[in-house]
């Protein structure tokens, strides 16, 4: 038996196949007049027509938003990192909302209350986060990633480098150049900073290994525990911190031959206030730092540093997410906790050279 179509009812109710549509589907793009409507209803029902069953259409939990977490833009290496998500990140098909917390707890908590009321495909830290209870509390629904070292007990992927590694790494370097005393100036230590802590230790163990005892090995840290890039003419938080400790241990004394700066950041306002107090980098002190940002290319001289091989981490991070919501589209399913690890990379250039005697360390008159 032929089976009943809409153009059988269209021509025994005398209308168009369109207009046995609209009716039936009760539309209200199109008004008919109640004569019709029953004549199209009527021819329907005797000739036993149903309407076709619709697919149901299964609502899509993807939105195309990632959320990208930044402690500051002011250093280099987070401007960059953003860059580098953003741009990779769109190629994938995504969108990125920045929120920078300008180091303050408070403003991360309110982005991430205020975010995840809405749905949103991904999470990126490029810090530790300040609320691990609320990580883990979204983890299982939401794929989130942490740029950077984590705590073995935090729910969320990291895509690390080996920060103690790179403090090794430097070591041996400036050890090789003949150099026996060490200072590290660093931001300060805190329960969120495991690569100060983790690059410190690096250092340290190299020398241990070296046979040199812990008088070797000098540590200058900020005392502030409040970290703020709201400094007087807009001067860089890390920058500033290099400037000042260093000026202090200068005018104090400093045996160290070899300073090693907790980022580049910090280095090179070491390595600005070195040379303003009239000393040569690097021929009175050596000077190096971690995360080769393009502006210890243009410093002077140009820095020593540790590469990061950032834009391949940041490429991981966002396939880390595209991964995750596959396999959440299925189901729900636990957070998957992971450690990807990269190896550092020396990078050597003008700031470091051969250790000084200490008897040749003397001021020189400034350029004006």
């Amino acid at each position: 038996m032929k089976k009943v179509t809409s153009q059988d009812v269209a021509a025994l109710a005398g209308v168009s196949q369109s207009a046995v549509s609209l009716i039936l589907n009760d539309s209200d793009k199109v008004l008919f007049n109640e004569e019709t409507k029953s004549r199209v209803r009527e021819a329907a029902n005797q000739l036993g027509y149903e309407l076709p069953k619709r697919k149901k259409k299964i609502p899509s939990s993807r939105t195309g938003i990632l959320l990208l977490f930044t402690p500051t833009l002011n250093n280099p290496f987070y401007a960059e990192l953003v860059q580098t998500v953003e741009s990779y990140a769109d190629a994938c098909g995504y969108c990125v909302i920045v929120c920078n917390t300008l180091r303050k707890p408070e403003l991360e908590r309110y982005y991430l209350e205020t975010f995840l009321k809405t749905r949103v495909d991904g999470m990126i830290f490029t810090f530790l986060p300040s609320f691990p209870d609320i990580i883990e509390s979204v983890a299982a629904t939401v794929p989130s990633v942490l740029i950077g070292e984590k705590r073995i007990d935090q729910p969320i992927c990291s895509i690390e480098l080996s920060n103690e590694r790179a403090g090794k790494i430097l070591a041996e370097h400036l050890y090789s150049l003949g150099h026996r005393k060490f200072l590290f100036v660093s931001t300060p230590f805190n329960q969120l900073t495991l690569a100060r802590q983790q690059r410190l230790e690096g250092i340290r163990a190299h020398l241990r290994a070296h046979g040199l005892g812990e008088d070797s090995m000098e540590l200058l840290a900020s005392e502030a525990q409040t970290e703020t890039d709201a400094l007087p003419d807009a001067m860089p938080y890390e920058y500033a911190v290099g400037r000042k400790l260093i000026s202090q241990a200068l005018n104090q004394g400093l045996s160290a031959t070899a300073i090693i700066g907790v980022n580049d950041m910090t280095a090179i306002g070491l390595m600005d206030e070195i040379k303003d107090c009239g000393y040569s980098v690097p021929e009175d002190f050596s000077v190096c730092g971690f995360d080769n940002i393009f502006t210890s290319v243009i410093s002077a001289p140009q820095l020593t540093t540790i590469d990061h091989h950032l834009q391949i981490r940041c490429k991981a991070a966002v396939d880390h997410i595209t991964a995750r919501r596959r396999e959440l589209s299925e189901t729900t399913l636990p957070p998957v906790i992971s450690k990807v690890e990269y190896a550092p990379r020396l990078v050597v250039r003008a700031s470091t050279g051969p250790a000084r005697s200490n008897s040749t360390l003397r001021k020189r008159e400034r350029n004006v």
